[in-house]
């Protein structure tokens, strides 16, 4: 069954006003990111009736990271590493640490970049360094994949119902507090986790696919 996000639009446009982005500035690096499109059907493949498990920045060193197939959401990236575990995919907008992203690319880890008005210049200086396998946006485009989502972890949740996994399991999501494997700091951070929670909530009522581990 298709996973339907029509619902997802209205939250965009309440998260638009919250956090006062620029609808224009999107457009900009959506357009500035083109020459990376990906043939869709490549992540189909990757995703498409897959048993996954997605691994948040909230992930603490007593909680173990399950052997299926693997999503590190940006900052989780480094607690990966510390462990030598090599995720097969990373959902990234690059506010995590670069140095670790490129250590799991060198390593074989597939890597999807959200481009975004606050990344232009990220983009630019390291997508060739850690060659996207895939480019997301926050608007559909010619160029880009559009799935919805607002942090790099419910982001990736919803890029895999949409790609029809067969089931994912979320490790070291905490909306409650900042994780220690989150990237750059922001005082808007504990705002953003509110509304992962009812991303990935919205989510689960529509899809028996997501658990928590």
């Amino acid at each position: 069954m298709t996973f339907d996000i029509d619902w997802w639009w209205e939250f965009q446009k309440e998260i638009e006003l919250q956090f006062n982005f620029s609808r224009r500035r999107e457009d900009v690096s959506t357009h500035l990111s083109s020459r990376y499109f990906i043939n869709r059907k490549l992540m189909d493949s990757l995703i498409e009736g897959k048993d996954l498990a997605i691994i948040g920045a909230g992930i603490t060193p007593l909680v173990d990271i399950p052997r299926n197939i693997l999503l590190a959401a940006d900052g989780a990236v480094k607690a990966c590493f510390e462990r030598d575990i090599v995720p097969d995919l990373i959902i990234t907008d690059m506010d995590g640490y670069i140095s670790d992203i490129k250590w799991a690319y060198d390593k074989g880890s597939k890597i999807i970049i959200h481009v975004h008005g606050d990344n232009m210049t990220r983009f630019a200086e390291y997508s060739s360094v850690i060659n996207p396998v895939c480019v997301t946006s926050a608007y559909p485009s010619p160029f880009t994949s559009c799935w919805g989502g607002f942090t790099d972890g419910d982001r990736a949740v919803m890029m895999t119902l949409i790609l029809n996994c067969n089931s994912v399991k979320l490790v070291g999501f905490d909306f409650d507090k900042v994780g220690k494997y989150t990237g750059e700091y922001s005082s808007q951070k504990l705002e953003k986790l509110k509304w992962a929670r009812k991303i990935i909530n919205a989510c689960m009522k529509r899809s028996q696919k997501v658990s928590f581990l």
